[in-house]
């Protein structure tokens, strides 16, 4: 017998069963037309990808549109939305942090990295480490965890929109293997100028679902009755303020993420296709502006349902949509939660090519390939690893799981020789190297069931393996040179 989904098989406050299912001829009309339109508009631009330099970079040609629809896009995945929800549920509109994380990360990218990658023409990390210690392995280091890293973000998202499809009562693999198609074609067709253009377009899906159903609830009376609850002592009072999380556990969710931005690789090629790092910065201010008001969105949504319906997690969203939202509304906001997952996997994809085909392939392996068979080695990449990642999306069991390894192996990687480049001239690529050793290691030993590190009520998880990864930077950076390597 078919799963059903939760509520397919609850009763339901204000409507019947027989509406929710009477909503999916609409959803899956309006979710084929949406896909169309993302393969149309990657047809339009392959222009833009005549060539490897502009499949990568559009040749700096990006103005601010573009640039924002990257960087939103990039960072407003399953978590942002569905994740924003679930949180809200639990802590109210607090359960905004970590969106408004996402939206002050690239703040920091305009303040600190911005010219810093422009000015240098730094297409990846792997540039800046191969011209800091004049050496290949720090950046093919970088290159590979950023390649599994990759592997798992994908795996991650395309996991978050199977789910939906199985929310929806719809096949969950059939679902997951069409994004993953479409994604690919779009992406393939027109390179980085595809996977900023679509974004801009599901950042515009996400921006009209969101706003439509918080206008929906507010004009019926959400806030009044949620105020009074609130007054009653029924409902707590973080459910509309941001009591709901101390600063020290928004801190938690925020350094991550900084620390993060430091060895994205879509940060790199995103900054690098600008016009001018002027450009570029502007484009990062108004990226925050954009999404400080999404990230409150799904949260006072997600609070919402927890008063309304008692949901809870991922149901905290979807019950107030099939609930309180006309079905052509509902199919939009369903097409925006797509395409938040959808603007994540691109920029993977694209990521694929950087590091493996730009910086293993022609960098450290000094391969000289033609354009025509640079399209081909791009093609095999593309269709690998999207094929990978589409099989341990429809094998793994926990997509925060996944995607919380993802972050903590590449941090533990890269992030020490990185910053340790910048701030301790004594460093080179034999300290570089035993970071990225050391922080791997400790990642995988974290992974172990019952291996506990010291610290833990201060120290988050996924940053710990940074610290021995620094000690060890600073340690063999003081190790002295044999006359060889001088």
């Amino acid at each position: 017998m078919k799963r059903k989904s939760p509520w397919f098989t609850k009763p339901m406050a204000g409507r019947s069963i027989l509406m929710n299912q009477a909503m999916i001829p609409t959803i899956i009309v309006v979710l084929v037309i949406y896909f169309a339109a993302m393969v149309f508009i990657g047809w339009l631009g392959r222009s833009k990808a005549s060539n490897f330099e502009g499949y990568l970079s559009m040749g700096r040609s990006a103005g601010v549109l573009l640039l924002m629809g990257g960087a939103i896009g990039g960072q407003i995945g399953n978590g942002f939305v569905v994740g924003g929800a679930a949180e809200g549920s639990v802590s109210g509109l607090a359960g905004s942090a970590y969106g408004i994380a996402c939206a002050l990360s690239t703040v920091m990218v305009a303040i600190f990295l911005n010219n810093f990658i422009y000015n240098n023409g730094y297409m990846s990390m792997a540039d800046y480490t191969r011209a800091r210690y004049r050496n290949e392995i720090p950046g093919t280091i970088y290159d590979l965890s950023t390649a599994v890293s990759s592997i798992g973000l994908i795996a991650g998202q395309i996991m978050a929109g199977k789910a939906l499809f199985e929310s929806l009562d719809l096949p969950g693999n059939v679902g997951a293997i069409a994004i993953a198609v479409v994604v690919l074609l779009y992406s393939q067709l027109s390179g980085l100028w595809g996977a900023f253009a679509t974004s801009v377009i599901q950042t515009g899906v996400i921006l009209v679902g969101l706003v439509s159903t918080t206008f929906v609830l507010f004009s019926r009376g959400a806030v009044g009755d949620m105020s009074a609850a609130i007054e009653a002592g029924t409902l707590a009072k973080s459910s509309l303020d941001m009591s709901g999380l101390s600063a020290a556990g928004f801190a938690g969710m925020m350094l991550p993420l900084l620390f993060g931005m430091v060895t994205d690789q879509p940060t790199y090629q995103r900054v690098n296709s600008a016009k001018s790092a002027k450009i570029s910065r502007i484009a990062c201010y108004l990226s925050c502006l954009v999404m400080i008001p999404l990230a409150l969105m799904p949260a006072f949504i997600g609070s919402y349902g927890a008063y309304k319906y008692n949901a809870s997690g991922n149901s905290a969203f979807f019950d107030v949509i099939l609930n309180e939202l006309p079905a052509i509304v509902c199919a939009l906001i369903i097409a925006a939660v797509l395409a938040a997952v959808m603007s994540t996997i691109d920029c993977g994809l694209i990521t694929m090519s950087t590091v493996l085909t730009r910086d293993i392939w022609q960098g450290a392996l000094k391969k000289n390939p033609s354009e025509k068979q640079l399209k081909k080695i791009t093609l095999v990449v593309n269709i690998g690893f999207m094929f990978t990642s589409t099989a341990l999306a429809l094998s793994a069991s926990s997509i925060l799981g996944l995607l919380n390894s993802v972050y903590s192996f590449l941090a533990a990687a890269c992030f020490v020789p990185f910053v340790g480049g910048i701030v301790w001239k004594k460093g080179d690529a034999r300290s570089a190297v035993a970071a990225s050793i050391v922080g791997v290691l400790t990642v995988l030993i974290s992974w172990i069931p019952g291996v506990v590190f010291p610290f833990g009520n201060i120290i988050p998880a996924g940053l710990f393996p940074i610290i021995p990864s620094a000690v060890a930077y600073f340690l063999v950076s003081l190790l002295p040179h044999s006359e060889k390597a001088k």
